[in-house]
């Protein structure tokens, strides 16, 4: 993980991992999370250590001092073009970049992400948050796709995460005039899941849920759900009879089976 002088040496991002919940936080507080090379690089390293953990069941993801990310560091990233070419360059072992996999790599791990917004939401922390599974802000939090203010387009991935979430007019109506809204307008809007008053704590109260169903079931629901978005109907139907196959009589279903039965914690295997 990386390190910045100016935040005595506290890491730019800050990761946790227990009882298979990972807690990822951005930690630029005196930026407002803003995104500069540290940190993108930072999340990068996250992105690839949690895809290789084998214990891991959900990530929460958040913001330090009650913001969640205010977008790029323009300043600190677009007056050196090496900055950009490096960003745009691609992710290896993925079909997109490495600005996109910022977005993108949430919703490639084979668990639930869930963002937990206060504060700016801005630009590409807005981006990032669209990868995630799931998105619980806070009333007051501000959302804002702030690249047009630039006089550039969002290009981390928002094309595919806003999919299915965000109507199409309300995307381009916010894409062209760079405008923020609340979490009440972004729950309108579909930029969010659900508000809450305290994010965070909603975001740990679904995790110790999702702990508590089977690891392989939550799984195949995200893949299901997350890829089969753009396959005709009957490719969607025949994945959903392949999972659910590979799921009957198996170990950790027959355990949810018989806690429900047993009325006692279930105990799952993540092998």
């Amino acid at each position: 993980m990386t390190t910045t002088a100016n935040q005595l040496e506290e890491p730019s991002v800050k990761l946790s991992l227990e009882n298979g919940i990972a807690r990822v936080v951005l930690n630029r507080p005196a930026q407002h999370n803003s995104l500069n090379i540290d940190l993108v690089t930072g999340l990068l390293d996250v992105l690839s250590t949690l895809n290789s953990s084998r214990d891991l069941r959900v990530v929460i993801l958040s913001g330090s001092n009650h913001n969640f990310c205010s977008g790029l560091d323009v300043a600190g990233v677009m007056t050196d073009p090496k900055n950009i070419q490096w960003l745009l360059s691609g992710c290896d072992g993925y079909p997109h970049n490495k600005i996109q996999h910022l977005a993108l790599g949430w919703r490639s791990l084979h668990v639930p992400v869930i963002a937990a917004i206060e504060g700016y939401c801005f630009g590409g922390g807005l981006q990032m948050a669209l990868g995630a599974d799931l998105r619980i802000a806070h009333p007051t939090a501000r959302l804002s796709v702030m690249e047009g203010r630039w006089g550039i387009i969002p290009d981390m991935g928002i094309s595919v995460t806003a999919r299915g979430c965000v109507k199409e007019d309300v995307l381009m109506r916010m894409t062209i005039t760079a405008e923020v809204v609340d979490g009440e307008a972004a729950l309108t809007a579909g930029m969010v899941t659900e508000l809450a008053d305290d994010p965070l704590a909603r975001a740990e109260s679904l995790a110790a849920i999702i702990c508590n169903r089977s690891p392989d079931m939550v799984k195949a629901a995200k893949h299901l759900l997350r890829d089969s978005y753009t396959e005709t109907d009957e490719e969607r139907l025949a994945l959903e009879e392949k999972l659910q196959r590979r799921l009957l009589g198996t170990a950790n279903q027959m355990e949810a089976v018989m806690a429900n039965i047993q009325k006692r914690d279930p105990v799952f295997t993540t092998d």
